[in-house]
């Protein structure tokens, strides 16, 4: 006798927010380490990136160390994913980037289509009703990291919900 089944995961908002602050501890530890983001700057990009990720808006969020010259020198990439079964989270680490006087530390986000297909007004009603502090618009970075070599980082998981972190450098 063969039987067939499927199995579904599921999380909570509360995952979510777990997952993210795994993120927003690497994200704290690079930008102290570089140099490039204050504590408070930090916490607005880090509490925005929640608020997409709480209402799956979310693709990845990528991290690019430039000098003042405009290189990339290091990237971290962190792909969301909703379906993590069997996933074990790691703990935050491998985040002492370079000390980078007159550099910058960019975040970029992936937003859906969902995001995209919105009208600018219902974009800045969502920004105005859950306080976002940038405007996250679209962006001409370059994010192929070409001249970066990948590999692999960190997964942070709860439930069903995770992201995994590539590393470019």
């Amino acid at each position: 006798m063969a039987s067939t089944g499927t199995q579904t995961t599921t999380y909570t908002v509360a995952d979510v927010r777990r997952v993210v602050d795994n993120f927003a501890a690497d994200f704290s530890m690079m930008a102290q380490a570089t140099g490039l983001r204050s504590r408070d700057s930090v916490a607005e990009t880090v509490s925005d990136l929640k608020t997409f990720a709480e209402d799956g808006l979310l693709i990845d969020v990528k991290l690019i160390l430039k000098d003042a010259k405009g290189n990339q020198l290091r990237a971290a990439v962190y792909t969301v994913s909703e379906s993590v079964a069997g996933w074990i989270s790691g703990r935050p680490g491998g985040n002492l980037w370079p000390r980078t006087p007159g550099g910058s530390l960019k975040v970029i986000a992936t937003l859906s289509s969902a995001w995209w297909n919105r009208t600018d007004a219902q974009k800045e009603a969502f920004r105005t009703n859950h306080g976002l502090h940038s405007s996250w618009d679209p962006t001409t970075e370059d994010t192929s990291f070409a001249g970066l070599q990948a590999t692999e980082g960190q997964r942070y998981a709860s439930n069903g919900y995770g992201w995994q972190r590539t590393n470019h450098g």
